[in-house]
């Protein structure tokens, strides 16, 4: 298969990809029009069109699965059709009509997203198998996926350039949203359409395997090594654990994941050449990969329940759990089974991501009752010390509120705190409820345990607050971080708030005029109870300059606290200016 086809040849691959995939290209053109109207009109990020945008992506994957799957009938079989746009409307159906996204939605459309991919890895290969005939499947899958972005990226630069040269050679108003729609045409477009182009009919005919040398060589010196260089960081680690006799690291569940992973894809590369092969590494690294693999699936366990049990569920806790029981599946597959099916691979993945999207085992259901749990008994353990309580445990409880609150569930801790927060603490931005909530219990801190390091966030109540402009003759809104060079200029003044600093440096014409010193208020700040509603006064610093008088007025700020230091790292507010002499 050429990887540059001539023009020709796409024009009648596009013809035939129209007729083999009809109702996918079809959804995917309406729903590109969709999203471009949505950018056209500026409701892109309204929760309607978000619905439907979503809705229309999520579709594309299954649609075209599912084609796939329905090939291998003799007979066209419309209802299979008809289950997947079912399945996609009850998905549309479970979005949120009014307020935002919650992370579970997002997390739920990630997996279903993830399913719907790994199902066209695997699609035609449900009713029949033949490793050779799959291995062609997915290399098929490869070049599809490469061509197809390779062109769509080429078309999106060549585009994007022609309008910059019209813009600034001819001097017309190109409009900047008309880059983000070309970028939404060539993506679901031109991307969908090339993919399906290159996808071969007959894929259960073609078992002549063609292993080219690059791939070999790409396998057996790239991969291979990785995955022993893996190895060796792992059972190091390991044997560090047995001689200091301490519990594994949570972030090593990442690494041995993504080691079982690239093992997993190095199977199927290898599964059609492995016995015939007069490369040692490719011909032995079955068995003894997973044999290797089994003692960090042990190391991966405790590394994940030691989470578990001292913090609960979460989401990516609970999905870590259901990896490790993956990896250990196909582990004990691969060592007992004689079949040794590599489509199994994709396919048990994809079922799994199912089964953890819905019903009181979800990944959802599970990590809310979990952190509820945990909320009620950090919750008692504070009030019983008359909500004294030591920095750790008052973290933890504002965490717990806050993944509550992303989820839009804080209302399941109505029972243990007597009241709904929702109603409350009505807010016009949702992201203020679980600050309300902890300054509402008014926690004590009585550990004298030294943070070294610690992010603090403070607020005034802006839409409660009016900010008395008198003596002053501009007002503008600016936003402050910490970075380097950052410079906020402003009726000729540049406001430069320096690294790691506390202060915010005035300039005029590249000489410095004056330094406002913010350590005082956020001294003041650190000393407050309370992190949200803070009282303006304490948000508000002025000072008189020889040439200027000025008054800032923080909206929210920021806070790192460095060794007993403390240091604005961004920040928000009003700038007030009276030049001396007006």
């Amino acid at each position: 298969m050429k990887l540059i086809p001539s023009l020709g040849e796409i024009t009648h691959k596009g013809k035939e990809a129209f007729k083999r995939f009809p109702i996918t290209l079809s959804w995917s053109i309406i729903g590109t029009l969709f999203t471009l109207w949505s950018v056209e009109i500026e409701t892109f990020d309204k929760i309607f069109y978000g619905k439907v945008i979503l809705t229309f992506i999520l579709g594309i994957s299954w649609l075209i699965a599912t084609r796939f799957f329905e090939e291998q009938f003799k007979t066209d079989k419309e209802w299979i059709f008809l289950i997947t746009l079912s399945f996609i409307f009850v998905f549309y159906v479970s979005l949120p009509n009014e307020g935002r996204m919650s992370n579970t939605n997002i997390t739920r459309f990630v997996l279903y997203l993830l399913a719907g991919h790994l199902l066209i890895f695997v699609a035609p290969f449900l009713l029949k198998w033949n490793k050779n005939a799959y291995f062609n499947y997915i290399k098929s899958i490869f070049i599809a996926i490469v061509r197809s972005l390779f062109f769509s990226l080429v078309l999106y630069l060549g585009v994007a350039l022609a309008l910059l040269a019209f813009k600034h050679l001819f001097n017309i108003d190109v409009d900047g949203k008309r880059f983000f729609q070309i970028f939404i045409i060539c993506l679901g477009i031109v991307n969908t359409w090339m993919y399906l182009a290159d996808f071969p009919k007959k894929i259960h005919q073609k078992t002549i395997v063609n292993y080219t040398k690059a791939l070999e060589v790409l396998v057996k010196y790239v991969l291979i090594p990785l995955v022993i260089l893996y190895l060796i960081i792992l059972y190091a680690y390991s044997l560090k654990i047995v001689l200091n006799w301490n519990l594994p690291k949570g972030w090593v569940s990442y690494l041995v994941v993504a080691l079982s992973f690239l093992g997993f894809l190095i199977q199927i590369l290898i599964s059609p050449i492995q016995q015939t092969t007069d490369s040692r590494a490719i011909r032995r690294f079955y068995p003894w990969f997973y044999v290797l693999l089994l003692p960090l699936n042990i190391l991966l366990f405790v590394a994940i329940f030691r989470r578990i049990s001292e913090y609960g569920f979460t989401e990516n806790r609970y999905f870590v759990l259901i990896l490790a029981c993956y990896i250990l599946g196909m582990t004990a597959y691969m060592l007992i089974s004689k079949n040794k099916k590599t489509n199994y691979f994709p396919l048990s993945l994809a079922v799994l991501a199912l089964l953890t999207s819905f019903g009181f085992w979800s990944a959802f259901s599970v990590s809310t009752k979990s952190q509820v749990h945990q909320f009620k008994k950090v919750y008692h353990e504070i009030k019983a010390q008359n909500f004294t309580t030591t920095y750790e445990k008052k973290n933890q409880l504002q965490s717990i509120i806050r993944y509550l609150s992303n989820k839009n569930e804080t209302d399941k801790i109505t029972d243990i705190l007597g009241y709904n927060p929702d109603e409350v603490f009505k807010s016009k931005n949702k992201w203020d409820i679980p600050y309300k909530l902890m300054d509402s219990l008014n926690i004590t801190i009585d550990d004298k345990t030294t943070i070294a390091s610690e992010n603090k966030y403070y607020n005034l109540d802006e839409f409660n607050t009016i900010i008395n402009t008198k003596g002053y003759d501009f007002f503008k809104r600016v936003y402050f971080n910490s970075f380097k060079d950052n410079r906020k200029e402003y009726l000729g003044y540049e406001f430069i708030l320096l690294e790691k600093s506390n202060t915010i440096s005035i300039w005029k014409n590249n000489s410095e005029i004056g330094i406002l010193d913010c350590t005082s208020l956020l001294d003041s700040l650190d000393k407050q109870s309370k992190n949200n509603g803070i009282d303006p006064d304490l948000m508000t610093i002025e000072k008189i300059l020889d040439s200027l008088k000025v008054k800032i007025v923080f909206v929210d700020i920021s806070m790192d606290k460095n060794n007993q230091k403390n240091y604005i790292y961004s920040a928000n507010g009003y700038v007030l200016i009276k030049e001396n002499g007006q």
